[in-house]
């Protein structure tokens, strides 16, 4: 395919990752350092990237069953309002409910509607299923319970982005298995779908020059999944039914050992029968949406979801 023919990052982007990396500031590498040092490094390196608040009419937290937390950001407009929920990445073990506060406030405002991110359990400490199950109650809340903030409950989507997208993912399926109402849409960005590294993708992008490897997600991987195996469809949604899923949105980076994940989902989505569009961005790595303040290719994956989510929520 012609996007093995663009392995270089955009000038933009080197010039963006200069910048940063001249401010002192790069990712943790669990690979390399202690788990909780590489976890502090990686949200003072997503602090830096997120830049001042975006203003909003309000940000709220709650805390809901089992100590789960959410925030709930609010744009200036009459309620009540359609509510997506953002599950961020971070190969299900670093993250945090601060990680791209910029693009959940951005959306908020350009689609005007009610944005909630959550603050999961990570791995290795909470395996699989923990995640998954606490997203469900964070979708079920805003369904069942979300009026009191605002929330129309009858238009939700969910998002998410790299182990956020496999997690949006899998709650997609487990609601319409349990024959509950759940979101209208959802958005699968740079999805984490598949344990399976054999794909063109990893061979060509899979060595670490352009951030994220192969070796990287194997690690995620493992300390997801605990004694689950790697085959099992509801850890590895890439593998699952697809069939009865609302519209999605695919996002891709072109630089991405994982853009076969996103490949492999639309030709499995068409077979099913579910509608999507899919958008792969050139000259960028992994990553990239959370560099809305600095990339225009991040602004536009921004703009691509809020027009999704206008025309689907209304």
């Amino acid at each position: 395919m012609e996007w093995r023919m663009l392995d270089q990052l955009a000038p933009n982007v080197l010039a963006a990752q200069a910048e940063v990396r001249d401010a002192g500031f790069v990712q943790g590498d669990a690979m390399t350092q202690p788990i909780a040092e590489a976890r502090a490094q990686t949200r003072r390196f997503q602090t830096f990237l997120s830049g001042e608040p975006v203003p909003l009419a309000g940000v709220e937290e709650v805390v809901i069953a089992d100590g789960l937390r959410l925030r709930i950001y609010r744009p200036d407009a009459p309620g009540p309002l359609p509510a997506l929920l953002h599950i961020h990445g971070g190969g299900f073990a670093f993250g945090d409910i601060d990680s791209l506060d910029r693009w959940k406030r951005e959306i908020a405002r350009d689609a005007a509607m009610i944005v909630v991110g959550l603050e999961y359990a990570l791995a290795p400490e909470n395996p699989y299923p923990a995640a998954v199950n606490q997203v469900l109650a964070a979708l079920r809340w805003m369904r069942d319970e979300g009026a009191a903030h605002g929330m129309d409950g009858g238009r939700l989507a969910v998002s998410g982005d790299s182990a956020g997208g496999n997690l949006a993912l899998n709650a997609l399926i487990r609601l319409r298995d349990a024959g509950e109402a759940g979101p209208s849409f959802g958005a699968i960005i740079y999805g984490m779908l598949s344990a399976e590294h054999d794909a063109a993708s990893h061979a060509a992008l899979g060595t670490g020059r352009f951030g994220l490897s192969t070796a990287r997600l194997d690690w995620f991987w493992t300390q997801y999944l605990g004694t689950t195996p790697r085959d099992d469809t509801g850890a590895a949604p890439l593998r699952a039914d697809l069939r009865g899923l609302p519209p999605l949105l695919l996002l891709a980076a072109a630089l991405d050992p994982l853009l076969d994940d996103t490949l492999k989902l639309d030709a499995r989505l068409d077979e099913a029968g579910v509608p999507r569009e899919m958008q792969i961005f050139e000259g960028v790595p992994h990553g990239f949406i959370a560099w809305t303040r600095l990339l225009p290719q991040a602004q536009a994956a921004r703009a691509a979801l809020v027009e999704a989510l206008r025309r689907h929520l209304g």
